[in-house]
């Protein structure tokens, strides 16, 4: 009779974990930590033409990102826009999130389904639908103009705000569902501790139930603030020449100037910013925790 994991010696157990997990490892090292190594070498080649690269080393990729003004001045909006479509989206989701968790079982899955509804449609086709909205005949500007609170359609297309209003609608679900999964994990018991002692429902909130769903805010907020900086279809369709992001920059290096060590330059100074903001949140996380 063949004895089960638990009845194996340690050493054995670890070889048995180690098959297991191999071939998720290899997937993770063909998949993600070969491409990311590549782009890595060709970012510290030089470029030339009629070639990917001409693979002698140099710093002068990255020099160029960082001794232009132009790029430096992506990286910031970049980052800017980032964070104001984090923190927008905290604001918006966070009573979102507390009201699907303290919903009950009858509609809270029916909530959850609203919520991951929009992701079932493309970017692209979301990214058009604003087009419409923004557009100088569009919604917005009809309606504003039928009102009369302008005498001419404003220009709400190519401008950041059409970049920020879009990347929180598509970006909100990232937010919401961390946030409801931290709320749920909070005793009910500690809120009614708090209400029992006198606090009002508003310190409540404040000195217990947020603080406590720091770690899904935290989730949240790298999650957003990751997939907005290196967003690419709606900055690119929303945003036009006028509203130049990191990603943008990286595909016309890449593949309109066919200059692959420079793309990749830009690739790795947006895995490096998207990294440094991961491990603070996650070291902010631990002192939260500790």
């Amino acid at each position: 009779m063949t004895a089960s994991a638990a009845e194996l010696p340690r050493d054995k157990r670890s070889l048995v974990r180690s098959l297991l997990l191999s071939p998720a490892v290899l997937v993770v090292l063909i998949a993600l930590i070969g491409p990311g190594l590549l782009l890595l070498a060709y970012s510290f080649s030089a470029f030339e033409a009629g070639r990917i690269t001409s693979l002698v080393p140099t710093l002068g990729n990255y020099t160029r990102f960082f001794g232009d003004f132009f790029y430096v001045n992506v990286i910031l909006r970049t980052i800017a826009i980032g964070l104001i479509v984090t923190a927008t989206t905290i604001v918006i989701a966070y009573p979102v999130a507390v009201y699907i968790s303290h919903a009950s079982p009858k509609w809270r899955g029916f909530l959850i389904q609203l919520v991951f509804l929009p992701l079932m449609v493309s970017v692209v086709v979301r990214a058009y639908g604003w087009m419409v909205i923004l557009g100088r005949n569009g919604l917005v500007n009809a309606t504003l103009l039928e009102l009369g609170i302008v005498d001419e359609p404003l220009r709400l297309l190519f401008t950041p705000t059409a970049v920020v209003v879009a990347l929180v609608e598509v970006l909100l679900p990232f937010m919401v569902m961390p946030l409801v999964a931290s709320i749920d994990s909070i005793d009910r018991h500690v809120t009614e501790a708090a209400r029992s002692v006198g606090a009002t429902p508003m310190q409540a909130f404040w000195r217990v139930t947020f603080p406590l769903s720091t770690p899904g805010l935290v989730s949240g907020a790298v999650l957003v603030f990751s997939l907005s900086i290196t967003a690419f279809a709606i900055p690119a369709l929303l945003g036009g020449a006028r509203v130049k992001m990191i990603a943008s920059v990286a595909y016309d290096a890449m593949l309109v100037g066919n200059n692959w060590p420079f793309g990749s330059a830009i690739g790795i100074v947006m895995a490096f910013v998207s990294s440094a903001i991961i491990l603070f949140s996650l070291r902010f996380v631990a002192r939260r925790g500790g």
